[in-house]
């Protein structure tokens, strides 16, 4: 029985989520590549349409949400503490703009919640704008996705 309230709770999470029309999608970042401990995952994403989105709710806060979409489920969550570093174009590198940050998150697929250290690198190519996020939660597994980026997201109005 406490199954099966533990499934229908998380799945109107999931609705609730998905529903709320104040949110504003910034960008997202599709994964072609991803490791996880240094394990080769990248075949698992690819299968299951994973990606990153940035969003904003009504009070203009921002969140992040690690998406699987055949599977629908995602990891979601409020970013905190916010800092960003910017790298200037060199003849050996591509501009790129490093942000850190704290994700509080909450997944769609289990009770488990937590907060994760992040670190997103934007590296601007002329083809179009490559990522890194690597993803540390609390059980100080690494989660490390490469791939590229639709939309125009601007971390720098909400850096401290």
């Amino acid at each position: 029985m406490k199954k099966i309230i533990l499934i229908i709770t998380l799945t109107l999470n999931a609705i609730l989520f998905a529903q709320n029309n104040n949110q504003e999608t910034l960008s997202k970042f599709i994964i072609t590549d991803a490791s996880d401990n240094g394990n080769d995952i990248t075949e698992t994403i690819l299968e299951q349409n994973g990606y990153l989105v940035f969003y904003t709710d009504a009070e203009k806060n921002l969140f992040m949400a690690n998406v699987w979409e055949k599977n629908d489920t995602q990891s979601f969550g409020r970013l905190y503490n916010t800092e960003h570093k910017k790298l200037k174009e060199t003849y050996e590198n591509f501009e790129a703009d490093i942000f850190y940050f704290r994700w509080r998150y909450i997944n769609s697929y289990d009770t488990k919640k937590g907060t994760a250290t992040v670190e997103l690198i934007k590296i601007y190519k002329p083809q179009g704008v490559t990522f890194k996020i690597k993803i540390v939660p609390e059980n100080l597994d690494v989660l490390v996705y490469k791939g590229y980026m639709e939309g125009t997201l601007d971390l720098n109005k909400y850096s401290n």
